[in-house]
């Protein structure tokens, strides 16, 4: 639509008015121009019924507590330092994947499922981080399975563009069963973060796992009743907890298994580059171990074909929406207040 209709398009959602920017110029003046105003998210279900009432990190309304919520997570999970802590279960878990396809594949040349593959040992890592243990564990593992159908069903709900979020008066219809489906999982969800969180009131540890997990980091805020951040009066709560957990299983699972499928695929289809990435890892790693993390600054050019393909296959072609909290001219479109906006990342890439 964009090569059609121009780079900065006006669309009506049901009763919403929705424009898309469909190149960087047109982004930037709603990115940096207009950022402070275009910082919220729009109401929607999800972050109605699954995510606490809004009280997550992606769809949290913009303010202080926004901003500490989301310093909680870059501090404790995005630092240099937080991902140092956690390179040995991140090498581990690609171990066991690699493992893993090796066992299941045996003497005989059948397809791998290395999407499955990849979106099992992303979920671990995350799981691991995130609460102390693996969601995809052993078998027998009654509370790792609960865990790995919530999130695959949660992964699978959000894909769903929901009617009721743009015709408001169909909402209490809820003609595809949305709600009542994200409602359900929710229930779920909290049942099963609430005996985590009690076990490890009772100091309960996932057996086989060590060092620190964003929960454990968390759950001594809640007792003390320490604010997020300077000038809340409010404490940070389990609900706090349980909503930044969800935000972190939701958005870093299929995301990453989506990115390696495309890498090999366009690999595939590209011989003479296959063979230089192989020619690279031979040269750097050798072919008597695996790659570790440490390796990956001297892979110039494996760096640069993950880069393209996050260039040519982004995980999420149109961004989460924006609103607008208020009125505002960009270019020749006058945005009235509430209006949502959207990126088209893929025009754009």
């Amino acid at each position: 639509m964009t090569m059609v209709y121009g780079p900065l398009l006006r669309l009506h959602f049901g009763s919403s008015n929705v424009v898309v920017a469909g190149s960087a110029a047109v982004a930037e003046q709603f990115l940096r121009v207009h950022n402070a105003n275009f910082s919220c998210r729009p109401p929607n279900s999800g972050g109605e019924h699954m995510a606490y009432n809004y009280q997550d990190v992606v769809f949290a309304p913009y303010g202080p507590r926004w901003r500490a919520m989301r310093k909680v997570c870059a501090v404790n999970l995005f630092s240099a330092r937080a991902l140092d802590d956690l390179r040995a279960v991140r090498e581990r878990e690609a171990a066991l994947m690699v493992r893993s396809l090796l066992v299941g594949q045996g003497s005989d040349a059948l397809p791998v499922p290395l999407g499955k593959a990849v979106n099992v040992c992303t979920t671990n890592v995350i799981s691991r981080a995130a609460v102390g243990g693996r969601v995809f564990a052993a078998a027998g593992n009654e509370g790792a399975r609960e865990f790995k159908e919530i999130v695959l069903e949660v992964m699978q709900v959000g894909g769903v563009l929901n009617v009721g979020d743009f015709v408001p008066a169909l909402r209490w219809l809820d003609p595809q069963g949305v709600v009542a489906k994200l409602k359900k999982l929710h229930r779920r969800f909290d049942d099963m973060m609430n005996g985590i969180i009690a076990e490890r009131k009772a100091g309960v540890k996932p057996a086989g796992e060590d060092g620190k997990d964003l929960l454990g980091l968390l759950l001594p805020m809640v007792h003390d009743e320490r604010p997020l951040a300077d000038g809340e009066e409010d404490g940070v709560t389990e609900t706090d907890a349980k909503a930044l957990i969800l935000n972190l299983f939701v958005a870093g699972t299929d995301t990453t298994s989506t990115i390696v499928e495309w890498s090999l695929s366009e690999l595939i289809r590209h011989p003479d580059i296959l063979w230089q990435a192989q020619e690279e890892l031979d040269a750097v790693v050798g072919r008597g171990r695996l790659v570790s993390e440490s390796d990956l600054p001297h892979l110039t050019f494996f760096n640069a074909v993950v880069e393209e393909t996050f260039r040519l296959h982004p995980s999420t072609p149109l961004s989460l929406p924006r609103m607008a909290a208020e009125e505002c001219g960009v270019f020749f479109i006058f945005m009235f207040l509430e209006n949502i906006f959207y990126r088209n990342i893929f025009s754009i890439s």
